[in-house]
């Protein structure tokens, strides 16, 4: 969702009674003062009469165009710098609207003021009191913890937390806190310290305003030995109460369906998390390291590339606005960034089959066929959807047991006038080059279908199955890798009659594995 279309919203039905009203912007600072604004066209800056004199704000930072009969600001950004609305960044050029209750930073992460009509807009006073009852619930009085999925997520929640239909999500690592020792990865649980002094000022103002702050982080640490799960929780604990506001802390141990950016602890907050109050995720955000950054600068400047692109991605899953944490806490210019390799969402629905347009099948021809492609690239679902009804006989090394296993099962359907494909990775002429001799030997055609999968692709696709659990052999990145690195691409001159690429379509049993199928489920 672009930040345009979030921040554009309805004001509801115009008020009768706008002769008295006033609109103000009320400091929630104090050593700022309020600022009346009057109907029509008002400048918002650096100068005297704001008694903001931060450089980073221009003198003309932002137009807002107040209508004190409809009860509604239309706001545009003049200043070079972002401003913020409701947490939400908002760059220079951008247009959207204000109403009643609306936190306001005239530049990003400084200057908080909350937008106020005195008398309120007839449509947001009649629906405050339900507004505010259905978005937040009672504060909890003491911390507790709880876990799901036998033990693969654990929640810590604070003592005073309150459920919201407004998230602030964080990472944690990297973004609420970094290492004391400097290095990439804490010593250990006692090796951290709050990354920016503007951590928990920022925090404690969404708090104020409303939101539920919500802490993310991956620690597959825990699952394999390296952190005790028990230390890690104390950590934990010292950090809220290092922000003194409430927080509730979603820790995904391990991998699978929690680990970001899967929407697995997004999804458990929504529907288990949240004293059923609806979050609303146009008014919600998240901020992470993990953001795809490239390596820039050199010498002292040098900033290291991303360990990952987790953060962003799993900010797109679940439908939320990312900022980085320099961006977020710092106000900085929003950085470039690596776009994943393969876009899920933008899966060719277009392809109506698996069969190459410039591939026959002639059924009383006998033939064989060697499928290549890497771990994932849909082979096995070809064979069996395109080339099983056509009655060739598949030789899979895995099923049979072996390599020798599956020349023999081919030989045998051959010399019997069935044609064969064999269905393994296949990625090395020398893997391809037993069944190309055994064609020859019973001269016997042999035609080549390479899988059109890239290999960021390929990886998609079995970080899919391994979720739905298909019952296909989990493939370690180790060995994907290996395969990737020995990979062939066939030629004619191996001997085989014709080359063919072979287009992949993925199948769904229902909407909720194509929803998922669409995400994000890799890292990087």
């Amino acid at each position: 969702m672009s930040l345009a279309k979030y921040l554009n919203r309805s004001v509801g039905k115009v008020g009768k009674d706008a002769a008295s009203r006033i609109c103000t912007l009320k400091p929630m600072e104090a050593e700022h003062s309020a600022i009346k604004l009057t109907n029509g066209e008002n400048v918002v800056g650096r100068c005297k009469e704001t008694g903001i004199r931060d450089s980073r704000c221009s003198k003309k930072q932002l137009q807002l165009q107040v209508d004190l009969n409809r009860g509604s600001i239309q706001l545009k950004v003049l200043g070079l710098n972002p401003c913020g609305v409701n947490g939400v960044m908002a760059m220079q050029h951008t247009e959207c609207e204000l109403k009643h209750g609306d936190l306001l930073e005239i530049v990003y992460g400084r200057h908080p003021y909350e937008v106020i009509f005195n008398p309120i807009p007839k449509s947001e006073n009649d629906n405050m009191e339900i507004e505010e009852s259905m978005s937040r619930a009672a504060a909890s009085e003491e911390e507790r913890w709880d876990s799901a999925a036998n033990g693969e997520l654990v929640i810590f929640s604070s003592a005073g937390l309150q459920a919201s239909n407004k998230i602030a999500g964080y990472d944690m690592d990297g973004t609420i806190i970094k290492t004391k020792s400097g290095n990439v990865f804490p010593k250990n649980t006692e090796d951290w310290q709050i990354i920016f002094p503007e951590v928990p000022e920022k925090l404690q103002r969404l708090h104020k305003d409303g939101f539920k702050i919500c802490f993310f982080t991956n620690q597959a640490g825990i699952a394999r030995g390296k952190v005790d799960l028990n230390d890690f929780k104390l950590k934990v604990k010292n950090i809220v109460k290092k922000l003194n506001v409430p927080v509730q802390v979603f820790i995904a141990i391990g991998s699978g369906y929690y680990r970001k950016p899967l929407p697995g602890m997004w999804e458990h907050l929504k529907n288990e998390m949240n004293d059923n109050v609806t979050i609303k995720v146009e008014r919600c955000f998240f901020v992470g390291d993990a953001a795809g950054r490239p390596e820039t600068g050199k010498g002292v400047t040098k900033q290291r590339k991303d360990h990952s692109s987790a953060d962003r991605l799993f900010a797109a899953n679940i439908g939320v606005s990312f900022y980085t944490p320099e961006a977020h806490f710092l106000g900085k210019r929003v950085e470039e960034w690596n776009k994943p390799e393969f876009e899920p969402s933008s899966v060719h629905d277009q392809i109506d089959q698996f069969e190459p347009n410039d591939a026959q099948f002639d059924t009383n021809k006998c033939e064989m066929i060697i499928v290549v492609g890497l771990p994932g690239s849909g082979k096995s679902h070809f064979c069996a959807e395109a080339l099983a009804g056509k009655g060739y006989k598949i030789a899979n090394a895995d099923t049979l047991g072996s390599t020798q296993a599956c020349l023999s099962a081919c030989q045998r359907a051959l010399k019997e006038g069935q044609s064969c494909v064999v269905d393994n990775t296949n990625v090395d002429v020398a893997s391809r080059k037993k069944f190309l001799a055994l064609a020859a030997e019973l001269k016997i055609p042999c035609r080549c279908f390479v899988m059109n999968v890239t290999p960021t692709q390929a990886k998609h696709n079995i970080a899919f199955r391994d979720l739905l659990d298909t019952g296909h052999s989990s493939i370690s990145d180790m060995v994907f890798n290996m395969m990737k690195k020995k990979y062939q691409a066939p030629t004619l001159d191996e001997g085989f009659a014709s080359i063919h690429k072979v287009n992949f379509k993925p199948h769904f049993s229902n909407d909720k594995d194509e929803k998922l199928y669409r995400m994000y489920l890799l890292e990087k």
